[in-house]
């Protein structure tokens, strides 16, 4: 009994799984009780034991490379979560071939999605792409490499080769970074980054092999891919359900998490206020009581809106420690900050921060703490001669740490030009340091100075979405390039009375919170507004604006 209570106790151990494969780890956990449960889309169930997913990757593995994969070789995956695609994915990893996931188009292979798609794969110099039936006409009319459905890569006759395990240095993953200030760009990480991430941030945050994890994420974000690698690598067992499922019905993840007694989850924030509200206005009965650590991570958090979003998920039995906020990016694998299951959220206000704190405009809103960085990831606060700044101080956030990769894919093969100096990964993003914690304000890029003071575009987007009409998570704010404007764009509502309404509503809310008025905002047509997985689109948007391509349907200045 003493052991039993030991494992459900028991953390994953960074020592134990340092410079461990994904291969390797699957290996492992085939050993021992525990696998994963695919959900179709009406969340009927499949249960894989990770002693036959290993039987299956290694399957998976001939079957590639019969096609002629061989290590090293890159592999794009075009399709929606489903069994078939998660094989390939560990049959990669089983190979030592290299998994290159792209997004999943939503509404359809329509030409700007087919040129995005078309970009990657032509970043990527792959050696074969795996997709649907339904997407393998079009990427096979532009794709420069070889196109195979998951049927055919299945029905494979699998080569008779002995393959041997890859190691931890293997190339795991190229894994496209956000591209909300800048063209997508990939970066090129090995295996036990991915696997040493999750261990790291399992011993951080208080999980480990006895817990439970619940996802609907797509496989093309970070913080869908790499827990699912790292944690299965672990022996944790895994429920995924697929993206499409919880756009159509947000509270199917909660109902998952209720049903299944998830232990650990993680999303971006939009995900949980979504939930949240969605619970709030329909009030099911759910259990999330052994609901211990909510990863909230990969996007800006409100610090309101999260105390609202945890106070609805504490009505249906979740410990407000759970939510654990949580700073990451695809340059650094994944975690560098994150808060634990120990203590709740803590919410940073002026009066909160270290003395001599020159905030250069935060101090006007509540911010998050991010927790304190990950086990083995050291994080700095600079100016912009590179002077290391004290507690309370803003500058930008730079990282060292085993997670931070060499540099930016290029499409010849060799790393390109990142902002890694001595060994130090220069996020782009600013940030303080508080009691030992990090707090984020934004993306400096993203940053507009006026008059002595700092304008983020969350702000706007914030204001934006507490007008009536206008949905939450479907605005973005941009500042124009060398001009000391922002623009925000945002759907539509439906009548042109309604739009007028609301646009003198938006511009009079900026003048009361942000109190400064952007150059116009712009109403553009339901289901226009780029997205990726639910995170802003903020370069993306502004190319659009500057080249006259957004479905413009009213302007308000």
């Amino acid at each position: 009994m003493a052991a039993k209570a030991m494992l459900k106790t028991r953390t994953f151990d960074p020592a134990d799984m340092a410079g461990m494969s994904i291969a390797e780890g699957l290996e492992q956990a085939g050993s021992r009780p525990g696998g994963l449960i695919m959900l179709d889309d009406q969340l009927l169930p499949h249960h894989v034991e990770y002693a036959e997913l290993n039987e299956i990757a290694l399957n998976a593995a001939k079957k590639l490379q019969k096609r002629g994969i061989a290590a090293g070789d890159r592999v794009c995956l075009l399709s929606p979560t489903s069994l078939a695609m998660v094989a390939t994915l560990f049959g990669l990893w089983r190979l030592g071939a290299v998994p290159v996931v792209l997004p999943s188009p939503q509404r359809g292979m329509h030409t700007p999605v087919l040129d995005a798609i078309r970009r990657r794969i032509e970043a990527a110099v792959p050696s074969l792409a795996v997709t649907t039936r339904e997407w393998a006409p079009p990427l096979g009319k532009t794709a420069p490499c070889p196109v195979v459905t998951l049927q055919q890569l299945h029905q494979t006759v699998p080569s008779r080769s002995t393959l041997r395990v890859p190691t931890g240095d293997a190339p795991g993953l190229l894994q496209f970074a956000s591209g909300t200030t800048a063209a997508s760009r990939a970066v090129l990480i090995s295996q036990d980054q991915l696997v040493g991430s999750i261990a790291a941030t399992g011993s951080h945050m208080g999980f480990g092999p006895a817990d439970r994890f619940a996802t609907w994420l797509p496989l093309h974000h970070p913080l869908g891919i790499v827990p699912l690698a790292g944690i299965v690598a672990g022996g944790a067992e895994v429920v995924m359900m697929t993206y499409e499922t919880f756009v159509e019905h947000p509270s199917s993840w909660l109902r998952t998490i209720s049903d299944y007694q998830a232990t650990v989850t993680a999303a971006p924030n939009f995900a949980y206020s979504l939930a949240a509200r969605t619970q709030q206005a329909q009030r099911a009965a759910l259990n999330l009581r052994g609901l211990r650590v909510a990863l909230n991570g990969t996007e800006a958090i409100d610090a309101e809106d999260l105390m609202n979003t945890v106070g609805v998920l504490q009505r249906a039995g979740m410990p407000a420690r759970a939510m654990c906020p949580l700073y990451g990016l695809a340059e650094a694998t994944l975690a560098v900050s994150a808060g634990t299951a120990r203590k709740p959220v803590r919410i940073v206000a002026e009066a909160e921060r270290a003395p001599g704190l020159t905030a250069q405009g935060y101090e006007r809103q509540p911010l998050v703490s991010c927790g304190s960085p990950v086990d083995g990831v050291e994080v700095e606060i600079r100016d912009d001669s590179g002077t290391a700044l004290p507690p309370g101080a803003v500058g930008q956030i730079v990282v060292r740490g085993p997670g931070v990769t060499g540099g930016y894919w290029r499409s010849d093969g060799h790393p390109g030009s990142a902002p890694v100096r001595d060994g130090w990964l220069h996020t782009g993003d600013m940030g303080f340091m508080d009691a030992g914690e990090l707090v984020v304000c934004g993306r400096e890029k993203e940053m507009l100075r006026i008059g002595g003071r700092t304008l983020h575009p969350a702000e706007y987007e914030r204001a934006a979405e507490c007008i009536e009409g206008v949905r939450a998570g479907k605005v973005v704010a941009f500042a124009l390039p060398d001009r000391k404007e922002l623009v925000v764009v945002a759907e539509a509502v439906d009548t042109t009375q309604a739009l007028l309404t609301a646009g003198n509503r938006m511009l009079a809310a900026f003048r009361d919170c942000v109190q400064h008025v952007p150059r116009e905002v712009v109403f553009i047509r339901p289901g226009t507004l780029p997205k990726s997985s639910g995170e802003r689109q903020r370069q993306v948007t502004r190319a659009r604006y500057l080249s006259g391509s957004l479905d413009v349907v009213h302007t308000a200045r």
